[in-house]
C-alpha cells in the first residue's frame, strides 16, 4: 500500500528526497489544475505550482499532520493564487479572455463522434470563460468543490471560514454561472 501524504511529509522531515519526489508526482497535476482554474493562465499556473512545492519543501520541518495534507497544500496553493491575483489586479494586468487549455489525460475517446467533441469543447470553453468571470470568493469555492472534489468542510477549513459561508457562496456561484451560461447560444 502506498504511503499517505502525511507519512511522506514525515519522511521529508527526515531529509528523504525520494519521498518529496513522490509527493510532487502525486500533486503536480491536481495543483496545476487548481491554480489554472483560479488564475486562468497556464504559464502563471505552472509558476505557482512550483512555488507551492517550494513552500512545502521549505516548511517540511515545521509540518504537523494535524489536518489532512490535502487541506494544507490546497490552503498554500489557494493563498498563493489569491495573493498573485491581488497583485495583478493592482497592476491591472488580468486578461479575462486569455486562451484556455484542457488538462485532461490527453486521450481522445474514439467512440465519440467529431460533432459531439466540437460541441463539448465549445461548452467547456464557455464554462471556463464564465468561471473566470465569477468573483474570486465564489470562483474559489466552485473550483474546489466541482473540480478538486473537496467537501464543504474541507473547503471551510482551507479558507478558514464557516461551512455555512462556503455553502451559501457555492449556491451564489452556481446561480451566477447558470445565469451567464444561459445567455450563451450553444451549437
Amino acid at each position: 500500500m502506498p504511503a499517505s501524504d502525511e507519512a511522506l511529509m514525515c519522511q521529508i522531515q527526515k531529509g528523504d528526497m525520494k519521498s518529496f519526489d513522490l509527493l510532487v508526482k502525486r500533486w503536480e497535476k491536481p495543483l496545476l489544475n487548481h491554480c489554472y482554474r483560479l488564475v486562468d493562465n497556464i504559464e502563471l499556473s505552472e509558476d505557482l505550482r512550483q512555488e507551492v512545492f517550494l513552500r512545502v519543501y521549505r516548511s517540511a520541518k515545521t509540518y504537523k499532520p494535524i489536518a489532512k495534507f490535502s487541506t494544507w497544500i490546497y490552503r498554500i496553493a489557494t493563498n498563493l493564487c489569491l495573493d498573485t491575483l491581488a497583485k495583478r489586479r493592482r497592476r491591472k494586468a488580468i486578461s479575462i479572455d486569455s486562451e484556455s487549455q484542457d488538462f485532461g489525460e490527453g486521450f481522445i475517446d474514439p467512440s465519440r463522434n467529431p460533432d459531439e467533441m466540437v460541441v463539448n469543447t465549445e461548452i467547456e470553453s464557455q464554462v471556463r470563460l464564465a468561471l473566470s468571470r465569477l468573483p474570486e470568493d465564489l470562483r474559489i469555492i466552485v473550483v474546489m468543490r466541482h473540480y478538486d472534489g473537496l467537501k464543504f468542510r474541507e473547503i471551510a477549513e482551507i479558507l478558514r471560514c464557516p461551512v455555512s459561508t462556503v455553502k451559501s457562496r457555492m449556491v451564489s456561484g452556481m446561480q451566477r454561472l447558470s445565469q451567464m451560461l444561459s445567455k450563451q447560444e450553444w451549437i
